[in-house]
């Protein structure tokens, strides 16, 4: 329906009248901001061009199902403690929130097996290559784990307080808000693991030696002499003492 208004200046203006509330500007901001209605379509025809692309363009190296494998379960991935002598398990792998204190799990192939919140209180792991093995919330305080390979196991919430490390090769493992206490790290190595960083100044404090099997220094491989400094409060008007631990600078 077309319809004719007069404004001040007795000019005429025609518009339509049509009850098509899709012509209609919207003030909302659903996609029809001040009116634009073409505006969002373009926005939203750019981004699914995009994401087509990606996909396009992901899809040349899109890796097969069977080439997706963890590379400590490869045996042709060697350990790095060349000495070890382990025995397959027998068939199981999945331990969490089981009961294991004071057994002893020595000298065994432990790759990718699974520990989480069980109690493992002075279990004996030694010499046992553990590569990628998860122990998420374990209590496993004064175990032993001494000359293991426990390369990329997440240790993250665990109770290791006293446990014995020594010897052991710890690369890229995961010791996020673990109680590490007391833990006996000589010639042992921490290589890119992840320790929270009050945890290494205890570590610190008794580090020493060098690994065996990678010939990584211990305290280097916890920072210790690089980067690691106690600070301690004098308890006299709030001052602080900086305590270097090593040969800080």
């Amino acid at each position: 329906m077309r319809k004719t208004i007069k404004n001040d200046d007795e000019n005429e203006n025609d518009y339509d009248d049509d009850d098509d509330d899709d012509e209609r500007p919207s003030t909302s901001y659903g996609g029809w901001f001040s009116g634009r209605k073409t505006s969002s379509i373009t926005t939203t025809t750019t981004t699914t061009s995009i994401l087509l692309s990606a996909a396009v363009a992901l899809s040349v190296n899109v890796i097969q199902p069977e080439r997706v494998r963890a590379e400590f379960l490869d045996d042709n991935v060697k350990s790095e403690v060349t000495d070890l002598n382990v025995k397959q398990l027998d068939g199981v792998d999945f331990y969490s929130k089981s009961e294991h204190s004071n057994e002893d799990f020595s000298n065994l192939d432990l790759r990718g097996t699974i520990w989480v919140e069980a109690e493992l209180r002075n279990t004996n792991f030694s010499k046992s290559d553990m590569r990628g093995a998860v122990m998420t919330r374990a209590i496993m305080p004064n175990a032993d784990v001494h000359g293991s390979d426990v390369s990329n196991v997440l240790f993250d919430y665990v109770l290791l307080r006293g446990a014995n490390f020594e010897n052991a090769v710890a690369v890229g493992a995961n010791f996020i808000r673990s109680d590490m206490g007391e833990m006996k790290v000589k010639n042992a190595d921490f290589s890119e693991a992840v320790i929270d960083r009050y945890q290494v100044l205890g570590l610190c404090e008794t580090a020493e030696g060098v690994n065996p099997y990678t010939g990584v220094d211990t305290r280097m491989s916890l920072g210790c002499d690089s980067f690691v400094r106690k600070y301690e409060g004098s308890g006299q008007g709030g001052k602080i003492e900086v305590k270097c631990i090593g040969k800080c600078e």
